[in-house]
């Protein structure tokens, strides 16, 4: 699967009066990690979830201390200090750029609070916190498989191409156990004016209650019939978890369940969204929807 997203402006010397635009092309492929490979890549994961509880706890004494906190170069340089001690030497195992990017996701959680986009950053549970992690750079794929450092070429269902140089990759396990790599790549393309809509090929969305969303065509989008089975398994889900005893392990497995009926309705109205805004695309030029406030 790929997703186009726009950047920003470029520039081009070569095309007076003109410019480029710099584009992302998102790709996510599902992995088929062998044992020893999926062990790794959990240990990426926790060590990126160490390091984040670990520079939140360094932040918040400072802060208590000092009525400061800590910048991401004065973690930085701490945590290359703290590799170096014996307890804390098995932080060497995982990709270095990892470790520095799990300071980063702080550092920018902490801006995005004291912004007020955001809550307080939380410590990660082991339990709770979904497996990920990602390495901007040295990521490559060849052959079907994708290069991680410090864990090897990795095989992948590769089912398209990739076109343009990779600017980074995350990796992430959902909640039925399987490993997923997302790469960001980048590409230029000429700025070129758009044509004038063809007026019967424009179309509004309206988004509705009853209907999925109403077309200006007079279209009538229905839900897809897979929803109401879907809230009817959550309502289900949620019911057997909700009767299972805390720190048990039968509320773990009824846990387990929830996220598996997650996950399933996710994929099918991933699936479906994707059918449905493909066909729109490709039965008219211009699409317009209406915001709600």
């Amino acid at each position: 699967m790929a997703v186009h997203r726009k950047v920003d402006s470029l520039r081009d010397a070569a095309s007076p009066g003109g410019g480029r635009r710099v584009h992302r092309k998102v790709y996510r492929f599902r992995m088929e990690p062998t044992r020893e490979q999926g062990e790794a890549l959990e240990r990426m994961a926790g060590a990126r979830r160490w390091v984040w509880n670990w520079g939140l706890a360094r932040r918040k004494e400072a802060y208590a201390a000092t009525g400061k906190g800590l910048t991401y170069n004065q973690q930085a340089a701490l945590l290359t200090a703290l590799k170096q001690q014996p307890e804390t030497a098995w932080l060497k195992e995982a990709d270095s750029q990892l470790l520095q990017q799990a300071l980063k996701d702080l550092d920018r959680a902490f801006k995005a609070f004291f912004e007020k986009r955001a809550g307080f950053p939380q410590f990660k549970s082991k339990k709770r916190d979904t497996p990920r992690f990602r390495i901007p750079q040295r990521v490559k794929v060849e052959g079907s498989k994708v290069y991680i450092p410090k864990v090897g070429r990795v095989k992948i269902r590769q089912s398209q191409p990739i076109d343009c140089p990779v600017k980074g990759a995350t990796f992430k396990r959902d909640t039925q156990g399987h490993w997923y790599v997302t790469l960001t790549a980048e590409f230029e393309m000429p700025e070129v004016p758009l044509p004038p809509a063809n007026p019967e090929r424009v179309v509004g969305i309206d988004l509705g209650l009853k209907d999925f969303a109403v077309l200006s065509d007079g279209t009538r989008i229905a839900p897809p019939e897979f929803y109401r089975k879907a809230e009817r398994r959550l309502r289900k889900a949620h019911k057997e978890l909700s009767r299972k005893q805390k720190g048990g392990k039968n509320r773990d497995k009824a846990r387990e369940r929830l996220n598996r009926v997650h996950a399933k309705v996710r994929n099918q109205r991933q699936d479906w969204l994707h059918k449905l805004t493909t066909g729109l695309v490709q039965k008219y030029s211009t699409t317009g929807c209406a915001s709600r406030t």
